[in-house]
């Protein structure tokens, strides 16, 4: 490829990519329908209050930090222009409406996404020159699955940019002669400067490494080709006590690096041990216990061959693994699978979840990249192979990834309830809801009464509820809302245990708490859990509205073999469906 060409090339391949990540971030707000966005925003602002310590380990810090960072900025620039008149406006605003915060946050996803694709290019066209690394960064810019959790306040994306720029690093030093760096050829200064001590390539390289296992415990794997290039020997005939200080100081500046993003792990060992282990029993124990080892492997390699990248960029993948498997060089090999096989084999044991497959994703890419570089290699008919099979693959992926931006600007089944609900229903009013349901803002009173029945009184609450206590004037509509679950941590919440209904055959639990109103969630299999609920309103409640995600045309069969999309499962978005959401039902108490 021309010079004069990968330029402009590369930079309608992230303009394509940064459209993709960014348009649509404002689905579903103010109401947030991914329960894993609220918890990370909720650590996020309460970094201010805690002096910064999480308080919690189920993930290092450096994401939180990053984030809390962004949201400064959104503040900074949002003062600057009067939205915000002080930092105490600022706050309020989370509370009463927090939708440019989350908008704030999804941005700063959509940003690191378009990174990735840059950075995939800079790590592709350095294994397999400009026709594998533009290749690459185009498969990157359009995978579905990458542009979905690029839409997202979560860890995923970001760690992914991390552990990607880790290999370029790694690339640069393991694939020039020398001490893997070959200043005559370098074009940036600030890798001439590195270039002037060997030793400064791969302290970069352990800070990239401890920071995105600061960002995500399961970049762990990063370290797999880290130590491995940093013992390979750097000039012929290095000795093994020159790589082993080398590997040493590399590791000690990765420790260093997590302990200064994570500063307060190190200062609370004891509850970060208890969250790991908790961490550990949820997503690894659960999977091992009841499937085995390697339980999770066919969904993992189904999600990647079929939706994570699209099949045709996840066929010219293979084709790329098996052009690398052949090569004599050692470096190219470790550098293109050491991660992706030791993280994949890692996750087949764990609980079953599409998005820890996004750092895999680049180098799939890359690989793909790798594959249709090969081709070019060849004569005209091969090139114009290679061109047709990776516009087939971007295609494919960016038909998917258009598709899945558009569905997510559909309004949400619960959004449709909660506008018919502002409409019908007086504020004030009592609500039966399930969690992550119809996003009805809990009133003053109601919250008040809340967590004086957990709590005893209102002023024992933490700064957050405290605060929103403190709203003036208080949103409305505001309802009293009562929450259908067995209960939990939540001192903000009055909850009813769906065994009560089995117990009592009839509503009177919810009659004697006042309840008029009831907000039921169905997908397209039956809740055994909810049977007995279900029952007694259909004998003594009247249903009042109900809101499908389902198309008009699909019959109650076809209904029940397709799953609803909820944004925190790994259902599919089918074409059976018009929008996310779950079927919810809108019942009154006779």
């Amino acid at each position: 490829m021309r010079k004069s060409l990968a330029l402009p090339a590369i930079a309608v391949v992230t303009a394509v990519a940064a459209v993709l990540r960014v348009a649509g971030a404002d689905f579903g707000l103010p109401a947030i329908y991914n329960p894993d966005e609220v918890a990370i925003m909720n650590r996020t602002m309460a970094l201010a209050p805690n002096r910064l310590n999480p308080g919690n380990f189920l993930y290092p810090s450096f994401y939180f930090y990053a984030l809390f960072a962004w949201e400064g900025l959104l503040f900074v620039a949002g003062w600057l222009a009067g939205r915000f008149e002080s930092l105490a406006a600022f706050e309020r605003e989370f509370f009463a409406d927090p939708s440019v915060h989350y908008y704030a946050g999804r941005l700063l996803s959509a940003v690191a996404g378009t990174l990735t694709v840059v950075v995939t290019w800079r790590f592709g066209r350095r294994l397999f020159g400009p026709i594998g690394g533009l290749s690459a960064a185009a498969l990157m810019a359009v995978a579905p699955l990458a542009v979905r959790d690029a839409h997202y306040v979560k860890h995923d994306v970001p760690v992914t940019l991390l552990v990607v720029l880790t290999h370029v690093v790694l690339a640069r030093l393991l694939l020039a002669p020398g001490h893997g760096v070959d200043a005559g050829t370098m074009t940036s200064q600030w890798w001439r400067w590195l270039a002037a001590d060997g030793r400064r390539g791969w302290w970069l390289a352990g800070l990239l490494a401890g920071l995105s296992f600061s960002t995500h415990y399961y970049a762990l794997f990063v370290f797999v080709p880290l130590v491995a290039a940093a013992m390979l020997p750097q000039t012929p005939g290095e000795r093994l006590r020159a790589r082993a200080m080398r590997t040493a100081t590399t590791l000690l500046v990765a420790a260093a690096a997590f302990v200064a993003a994570s500063p307060f792990l190190p200062l609370e060992l004891e509850t970060a041990w208890r969250d790991i282990v908790a961490n550990r029993q949820i997503v690894v124990d659960r999977a091992t216990t009841s499937g085995g080892l390697f339980a999770s492997m066919g969904f993992y390699l189904s999600w990647l061959v079929r939706d994570a990248s699209g099949t045709l960029a996840a066929l010219l993948a293979i084709a790329g693994l098996l052009y690398v498997a052949r090569t004599t060089d050692v470096r190219r090999v470790l550098l293109a699978l050491g991660f992706p096989v030791a993280f994949i084999l890692f996750m087949a044991n764990t609980v079953p979840a599409s998005r820890y497959l996004n750092p895999v994703l680049p180098f799939v890419a890359v690989l793909g990249g790798g594959a249709v570089a090969w081709l070019a290699a060849g004569g005209r008919g091969r090139r114009l192979a290679a061109a047709a099979a990776l516009v087939a693959a971007c295609l494919e992926a960016g038909t998917a990834s258009v598709h899945t931006v558009r569905f997510f600007g559909r309004d949400d089944t619960r959004t449709l309830a909660l506008r018919w609900f502002e409409e019908h229903v007086a504020p004030e009013t009592s609500v039966l809801i399930q969690p992550y349901s119809v996003p009805l803002r809990q009133s003053r009173e109601s919250l008040r009464e809340a967590l004086v029945e957990h709590l005893g009184s209102a002023g024992r609450a933490s700064i957050r509820f405290q605060r929103q206590l403190a709203l003036d004037p208080y949103p409305e509509p505001a309802y009293r809302t009562i929450f259908l679950g067995s209960g939990g941590l939540d001192v903000d919440r009055i909850y009813v245990d769906p065994a009560e209904f089995g117990r009592t055959g009839n509503l009177e639990p919810l009659r004697q708490l006042g309840v008029t109103h009831v907000v039921m969630k169905r997908y397209n299999v039956p809740d055994p859990v909810m049977t007995a609920l279900e029952a007694a309103l259909a004998r003594e409640g009247s249903l009042e509205a109900t809101f499908s995600p389902y198309r008009t045309d699909v019959s109650e069969a076809g209904q029940r073999e397709v799953a609803p999309f909820l944004h925190n499962t790994d259902a599919r978005i089918d074409p059976a469906l018009e929008r996310p959401g779950p079927i919810i039902d809108v019942w009154i108490i006779d």
